[in-house]
């Protein structure tokens, strides 16, 4: 089971359509939420007037076994938090899988390979990079819920990366 921390129904949805569960969990102080995965905005993590809840379920949720899969956002935030400050603290997380937008990974100012173990960078031009190799989309118009989604739910399958993004690629064109 996948749990979704945060209000990020999309993700949830997506996985439900590509055949997992998934859930919204709410974060607690006790930390850890039974899931083998778990998914949250970044933004969250830092920001969020909850983040000592959100920050203690991930911990939890990495004792009990489950990957972590952050995703960036947005550049605004990291902009305004400082992107060098904002990767140390990701680093500190040090995330199974991020995703990052074109905008996101610039703005942060390190690569993204130093912060987590599987970094994907969602091209503006539609498709994704994973560990320098691209896997393209036929249109730049891509569903980010549908890619991260499906990148989780294979990953979590077992799949290569590089196999992973292009299968995630394919679900998420439009």
């Amino acid at each position: 089971m996948f749990a979704v921390l945060g209000g990020e129904t999309g993700f949830c949805e997506w996985v439900v359509r590509l055949g997992s569960q998934a859930t919204l969990a709410a974060p607690t102080k006790h930390g850890g939420c039974g899931a083998a995965l778990v998914y949250i905005q970044a933004q969250r993590l830092f920001e969020d007037s909850r983040k000592a809840g959100f920050r203690s379920a991930d911990e939890g949720a990495r004792r009990d076994g489950a990957l972590l899969a952050v995703e960036l956002g947005d550049a605004g935030w990291i902009k305004k938090r400082g992107g060098p400050q904002a990767a140390y603290e990701l680093a500190t997380i040090r995330p199974d899988i991020l995703f990052a937008t074109e905008a996101s990974s610039a703005e942060l100012g390190v690569p993204l390979e130093g912060l987590a173990s599987v970094p994907v960078t969602m091209l503006d031009s539609g498709g994704c990079t994973v560990h320098g190799r691209r896997a393209l989309a036929a249109g730049a118009e891509q569903d980010r819920d549908a890619l991260t989604a499906a990148f989780c739910v294979a990953f979590f399958e077992g799949e290569a990366p590089v196999e992973v993004a292009g299968r995630a690629v394919l679900v998420a064109a439009r």
